[in-house]
């Protein structure tokens, strides 16, 4: 009895009907450089047309074949944009996030490569031709950078929080709106009735303006004794750090919340500058708690979670081969989680 035959097309069938080498067809299936955009859109039509699709346990194998050959790790490079150059490291409400990412990292055989944006004479084409020198394929981009120009072909791309507008990356963010909801939610439950939400004007564009849906529709359905609107103050860069204290103080002393809910933290001191005591008279919920304000209760947003989120889904998207910006962006929301602290007071038996 004769064998059948396997109708499974093979890459060598798509090499022959294309009339290029395997090598030429593979790197063009992979979307790798050394192959022009004429013959890599060419090779996946005849791929389509024939049928191809590649056998996943061989690209596992030669992924670990691959790993076993070089011992080096792999470079993965962290786009800082920040004003200064250490700023990953000197505050703590960055670090979670890159060195979470730095973990993630070290345990897939990659290592986070930092490159400041803002380096003297460095310039969006030199940071392209650092990435290509340096044979980088995989780029976290860091806030708060809102439009970067890079040659992103040959790069696997994915941004970090929701700051940047162009090119529409893959995006690694925290939940805000989720982390707000469940902050509203626990205090109700802990029995806070007077509940004032505080926020920066900045928080609106990280949340995509639901934020503020939220906080006005949580006003709308509380009792009217309990109602307090909502302050979107207008943030704590220095030209505005003077008014938005003002703002929030002249707010506190006019609705005297029970309790504020926000995401800076200068509101300890803005409110007992009032003469409300904290916790006694006037509690505080941050939604950003985590390692800059371990004591004080909120939400813990899970910043080394998002860092590795981002190192891990950019490490997927170089070992699938793909690169450039991506026709649709894709959000990953990380969600935060309750923490009690000292800044609340919470009633017995709750």
């Amino acid at each position: 009895m004769k064998k059948r035959k396997s109708s499974k097309v093979s890459l060598g069938d798509v090499a022959r009907a294309a009339g290029i080498s395997k090598t030429c067809v593979g790197y063009a299936l992979q979307n790798r450089p050394g192959v022009s955009k004429i013959t890599r859109e060419r090779v996946l039509r005849i791929a389509k047309r024939l049928g191809y699709a590649p056998d996943a346990r061989m690209t596992v194998l030669m992924e670990s074949v691959r790993g076993a050959k070089s011992k080096e790790l792999l470079p993965i490079a962290w786009l800082n944009t920040t004003i200064e150059k250490d700023a990953w490291q000197k505050y703590k409400f960055h670090t979670p996030l890159i060195e979470g990412a730095r973990e993630r990292a070290l345990e897939l055989g990659y290592r986070i490569e930092e490159i400041w944006t803002r380096e003297r004479g460095m310039t969006m084409q030199r940071i392209s031709q650092i990435l290509w020198q340096r044979g980088i394929e995989g780029v976290i981009v860091t806030h708060p950078a809102k439009h970067l120009r890079l040659k992103w072909d040959h790069q696997a791309c994915v941004s970090l929080g929701g700051n940047l507008l162009a090119p529409r990356l893959h995006q690694v963010i925290g939940d805000m709106n989720f982390n707000l909801l469940l902050a509203l939610k626990v205090l109700r439950r802990h029995g806070y009735r007077r509940i004032g939400i505080c926020l920066p004007e900045q928080v609106i564009w990280f949340a995509h303006r639901e934020i503020r849906s939220i906080a006005y529709h949580f006003v709308a359905t509380a009792a009217k004794s309990d109602r307090v609107p909502p302050l979107f103050y207008k943030g704590e860069n220095e030209a505005d750090l003077l008014d938005s204290e003002k703002q929030v103080q002249a707010w506190v002393f006019r609705h005297r919340p029970d309790v504020v809910v926000g995401t800076s933290s200068r509101l300890r001191n803005w409110v007992k500058a009032t003469g409300a005591r904290v916790p006694e008279d006037v509690g505080i919920v941050h939604l950003a708690v985590d390692d800059d304000l371990p004591d004080w209760a909120g939400i813990h947003s899970n910043r080394r979670e998002m860092g590795a989120t981002a190192a891990e889904w950019v490490i997927s998207l170089v070992q699938n081969h793909r690169f450039g910006v991506p026709k649709i962006g894709l959000n990953m929301l990380v969600r935060g989680s309750w923490q009690p602290g000292w800044t609340l007071l919470i009633p017995k038996g709750k």
